[in-house]
């Protein structure tokens, strides 16, 4: 039960928290309120150092940062009904291995308890042997019996552990399907927001500076109906991999829907993220789709990008609709080019 002190502690941090949203001018919807209770409270430092950033940096708190800050410290940033039914099923295994760890402490117990007894006893007996022997045979029983809990324990244990390895692999492999794209093997759109949402924190919580690359694959529909979705599919693959083999170690490559990709570049600036974007439209302009049946050269395939660079405390999703914004330039501008958004330099100092 909550108690007077808590009670008051919780209500003076609810208090607080609707004050700083009526100063900012926040709705009280329930969203917000639980990401300025956390704030107040101090429970995600992560939490309170953005919105400090966001704060000092005079930034609005529309509807659309609320909704940044909300998707991004107060939902579960990965979740899944399959990865609660496998944490499930590895609870109940937990919970079975502790039960029996705690049937073999019993059994130790009362282990310990009969030579205790045996050891008084033959301290108390005389030197008759019936007596003896009936002190010895107890013994040996309460031996045996617990050679037989052991064996019983051993068995279990192996058994647990053999399920929690089980469980532990295709929890694993839940969340690698989940964050994969299936066709081309590279990141999904999923796992690109989750990444991109923890590489903007660690860029303001560093001062490091951090780009992202929209890149569309040039007339994908007319090749795809043209010659078939198989090709297209094989098209999809063929873009995948030359993104990732054109980038830097560390930087990630996800499909972002369609025939879309995108690139998270961090510690990157904009003039570096336009000579990776002309080196990947370079790269892709140099491969030629070749029809697998038949050997048939069906010509080159050409990507339009994008570039912009993350401005410190904005939304992801303006980042994500300023590179849009430049690929499509790109788009209009003829295609098979990179187009880069705003002032490199003004950019990095946003």
């Amino acid at each position: 039960m909550v108690s007077g002190p808590e009670l008051d502690h919780a209500r003076e941090t609810a208090e607080t928290a609707l004050r700083h949203m009526a100063v900012l001018g926040i709705p009280p919807t329930p969203e917000n309120y639980a990401v300025w209770f956390a704030y107040v409270a101090g429970s995600d430092p992560h939490l309170r150092r953005t919105i400090d950033i966001l704060m000092d940096n005079g930034q609005e708190f529309d509807e659309l940062r609320n909704a940044e800050l909300h998707a991004r410290f107060v939902l579960p940033t990965y979740r899944t009904s399959a990865v609660d039914t496998v944490a499930d099923d590895l609870h109940a295994v937990a919970g079975q291995l502790s039960t029996t760890v705690g049937h073999a402490g019993d059994g130790v117990r009362r282990y310990g308890d009969a030579l205790s007894n045996v050891s008084g006893a033959l301290h108390q007996a005389g030197t008759g042997d019936t007596e003896m022997r009936n002190l010895v045979t107890g013994l040996m029983q309460e031996t045996w019996e617990m050679e037989a809990r052991n064996a019983r324990l051993r068995e279990r244990l192996e058994q647990s552990s053999s399920e929690i390895a089980r469980l532990r692999e295709t929890l694993e492999e839940t969340r690698r399907e989940a964050s994969t794209d299936g066709l081309t093997g590279i990141a999904n759109r999923m796992r690109f927001e989750r990444e991109l949402r923890m590489a903007a924190a660690a860029a303001m919580e560093d001062g490091t500076t951090l780009c992202l690359l929209m890149a569309d694959i040039d007339h994908f529909k007319v090749f795809n109906d043209t010659h078939g979705h198989s090709v297209g599919d094989q098209v999809l693959r063929l873009v995948a991999r030359v993104l990732s083999e054109a980038v830097r170690p560390g930087d990630l490559v996800a499909r972002y829907g369609g025939e879309e990709f995108t690139v998270i570049l961090p510690g990157c600036d904009l003039d570096e993220a336009a000579r990776i974007a002309e080196r990947i439209r370079d790269r892709i302009g140099h491969r030629h789709v070749v029809r697998r049946s038949t050997g048939d050269d069906l010509g080159a395939v050409t990507l339009s990008l994008g570039a912009t660079a993350y401005r410190f405390g904005e939304p992801i999703a303006q980042a994500v609709e300023r590179a849009d914004a430049a690929l499509y330039r790109a788009k209009q501008a003829g295609r098979n080019r990179v187009e880069v958004d705003g002032d490199p330099e003004a950019a990095a100092s946003t």
